[in-house]
């Protein structure tokens, strides 16, 4: 090991949830992305065990933009960070507070609709059998070219 990088793992401390050595460290050695998801569910996800999965990334605290951060950029051309579904309901999230869970979001089962979700209170709904769900391959694209506009 080179002295450089000798001095950056002396300069960083792990996370202790995500494993990433940052700089900054929130309260309970945690990162901050790793922070701001214990705020958003204190007392940890309601169905993390049915769904299997995080329901909210905490790479995804990163990426997606603020609220109306993109309000000056057509719908059509939006980049959509992250698909919720259940059923036959899909949610594309173009925008994310990272503090209470707000998102802007389109849903394509009403074309042309977008409207603001709230991603604390889709994570405690539970359907007939099922969660509600966030697709894990799912890759940043506009509505363009998800083929929805």
């Amino acid at each position: 090991m080179n002295r450089s990088t000798y001095n950056w793992i002396g300069s960083t401390i792990q996370c202790r949830h995500c494993c990433e050595r940052v700089t900054q460290v929130e309260n309970d050695f945690l990162c901050t992305s790793c922070h701001q998801l214990t705020q958003l569910f204190p007392n940890g996800e309601t169905n993390r065990r049915r769904r299997g999965h995080a329901f909210v990334a905490a790479s995804m605290l990163k990426t997606i933009p603020a609220l109306y951060a993109t309000e000056n950029i057509p719908c059509e051309v939006k980049t959509l960070y992250a698909h919720y579904f259940y059923g036959g309901h899909d949610w594309y999230i173009a925008e994310l507070d990272p503090e209470t869970g707000r998102a802007f979001s389109c849903c394509p089962c009403h074309p042309g609709e977008w409207g603001y979700v709230n991603l604390v209170e889709m994570e405690a709904t539970v359907g007939a059998w099922s969660v509600i769900e966030r697709d894990l391959h799912f890759v940043p694209t506009s509505l363009q070219e998800q083929g929805i506009a």
